[in-house]
């Protein structure tokens, strides 16, 4: 069973599938910009074709090879955030949820404000079972990247079914429902509906909106604000589940 992200492809894979330096996303070849301080001379060909072959067997879900190819680049040239993000991807794929978390924790030692490095600790940290921790990262995620939705959905649903915080699920859900900007996703709108008859208003966090100046968007809560874009969605789940999880 899918979470309600319209793609074939788990999430996790679509946000981090990135460059070496953690810079470009998704491309149809990794698009290398040698920007690391840490790093010094002209990136080799070898580098760019062995990470172009790695994020290729990401993209075919080959997770075994995908980390033997990431764990020969990190010996090799361990001075990029990228490699190490996708390193901790397949690791996460394989159920390795100890060596997914030491990689991302290298990728952020070596990148500390690319986003989505933390938006997978949280997933990890999740199947860890450090559900405190995992809530704590995901906020930082948020906090890096406010337009980081599946980050939301995914504190909602932690909130929901792991941290038992009816109280907190609802706030996430409708900040994630907000987010969509006009798009509808019944099945979060099923549970905000259900958390509602569970949470007395007195007790809600309050979720304010207003109308945002052109090319913004407020969400405006009791303690903090969340900048959101949508993106596409469809609905085909039936309860919360963690973006990612199949």
């Amino acid at each position: 069973m899918l979470m309600p992200f319209a793609s074939g492809m788990r999430l996790w894979i679509l946000v981090l599938l990135v460059g070496l330096n953690g810079c470009s996303l998704l491309k149809s070849k990794p698009e290398v910009v040698d920007n690391q301080v840490q790093t010094e001379g002209a990136l080799v060909p070898e580098l760019e074709q062995m990470f172009a072959d790695a994020l290729g067997l990401l993209r075919d879900k080959e997770f075994e090879q995908a980390e033997q190819e990431l764990l020969l680049i990190t010996s090799k040239y361990p001075d990029y955030a990228g490699p190490w993000s996708n390193l901790a991807i397949a690791q996460l794929s394989l159920k390795k949820y100890e060596a997914s978390l030491g990689s991302i924790n290298t990728a952020i030692n070596i990148d500390s404000a690319f986003c989505p490095s933390l938006a997978l600790k949280g997933v990890v940290l999740r199947e860890l079972g450090k559900f405190t921790d995992a809530k704590i990262v995901y906020q930082q995620a948020i906090e890096c990247n406010p337009d980081d939705v599946a980050s939301i959905y995914n504190l909602g649903v932690l909130a929901d079914l792991y941290l038992h915080d009816a109280t907190t699920a609802l706030f996430y859900y409708q900040t994630y429902l907000i987010a969509l900007e006009g798009e509808q996703d019944s099945t979060v709108e099923n549970w905000v509906v259900g958390l509602k008859r569970r949470v007395p208003e007195d007790q809600r966090i309050a979720l304010v909106t207003k109308k945002p100046a052109p090319a913004e968007k407020e969400v405006v809560a009791e303690k903090g604000k969340i900048v959101d874009e949508p993106i596409d969605m469809a609905s085909d789940v039936d309860e919360p589940q963690l973006a990612g999880e199949e």
